[in-house]
């Protein structure tokens, strides 16, 4: 295991470094998360995307390109997916794990929010595998404090001295004082109590918000419907001009993103997502009945304009 200053310097000196199976080209789930599609355009890397939609990958598909796409590594968040919400089934994960060492890819597994999965009995990649081809990325950022920047990285082992080398040249090492104060969180059990209580309150506001979207949104306009985690997904009609659905919400002081950033060439879904980290549970359902009055406008007329919308419930 190796310590990281934040998750993003795991995926990144990851994605640089050389891998034993020699292959160059690294597979994301379309959409995930931008942070990763960053790091991968930035530099150049040889990437494609598999489609994940809310009823999950296409497993055909997915061996197929572990079979002829010379892939390095697969990139994939199993739960709490950004942004989807989306969750593999321990099944699922085991089909993953069993196809990655049938082509002899690795799988990056990005955990960042594995503390706040209401199902006991599920499981991370890593637990299923037997023939150290799954790297577990976690992160504590998401869970505890954004500003902590520490993560955790379990290596295969021949993977430790090429990663121990970038991540050297990187920042030296994680400091040591951050690291120290993590450990006296973590000892004195307020972790636990910590991960407890939130596990409590995301549930709330995510109820909440899929409440909403049923009471509020059109019926022929279509969501995702996470059981953990912050993130949820809005698909809109094509009529709907993504960004200037943004502009107006901004407005009325509720944000969202369009999930274009999320996909890597920029042109995915028409979709926005929604966030309920940060918050307040009285203004969930607010937000999202904002949002389903400015989709309904645009139904009704192509040419409204938005300085006459109004929200009157």
């Amino acid at each position: 295991m190796v310590v990281t200053s934040g998750s993003q310097q795991a995926l990144h000196i990851l994605s640089l470094m050389p891998f034993p199976n020699g292959k160059k080209t690294i597979l994301i789930e379309e959409p995930t998360y931008f942070g990763m599609i960053d790091v991968l355009t930035l530099h150049q890397i040889p990437t494609i995307g598999i489609g994940l939609s809310k009823d999950g990958i296409d497993f055909e598909e997915l061996e197929r390109t572990f079979k002829t796409g010379d892939i390095k590594f697969f990139y994939t968040v199993p739960r709490c997916h950004n942004p989807l919400g989306h969750q593999y089934t321990n099944a699922e994960k085991r089909k993953i794990v069993a196809l990655a060492k049938k082509y002899d890819v690795y799988i990056v597994e990005d955990d960042y929010l594995g503390e706040l999965d209401s199902d006991p009995k599920a499981d991370p990649l890593y637990a299923h595998d037997q023939n150290d081809c799954v790297i577990y990325v976690k992160s504590f950022s998401k869970v505890f404090l954004p500003g902590l920047r520490l993560a955790a990285v379990v290596l295969p082992e021949g993977l430790i001295p090429s990663f121990s080398q970038y991540k050297f040249s990187a920042d030296f090492n994680t400091s040591p004082m951050t690291q120290g104060a993590l450990e006296i969180y973590l000892r004195s059990g307020m972790f636990h109590y910590h991960i407890q209580r939130a596990k409590e309150v995301y549930a709330t506001k995510l109820a909440l918000a899929l409440d909403a979207c049923k009471t509020y949104l059109p019926l022929d306009v279509h969501y995702t419907k996470p059981v953990n985690g912050f993130y949820l997904t809005i698909f809109l009609p094509e009529k709907i001009n993504v960004n200037r659905l943004i502009r107006m919400l901004a407005d009325r002081d509720v944000q969202v993103v369009s999930t274009s950033r999320m996909f890597l060439h920029s042109n995915g879904s028409n979709s926005i997502r929604i966030s309920i980290s940060q918050v307040d549970q009285q203004s969930i359902s607010e937000g999202i009945f904002q949002i389903a009055e400015c989709i309904k406008a645009f139904q009704q007329t192509a040419t409204f304009n938005p300085l006459s919308l109004t929200f009157n419930r």
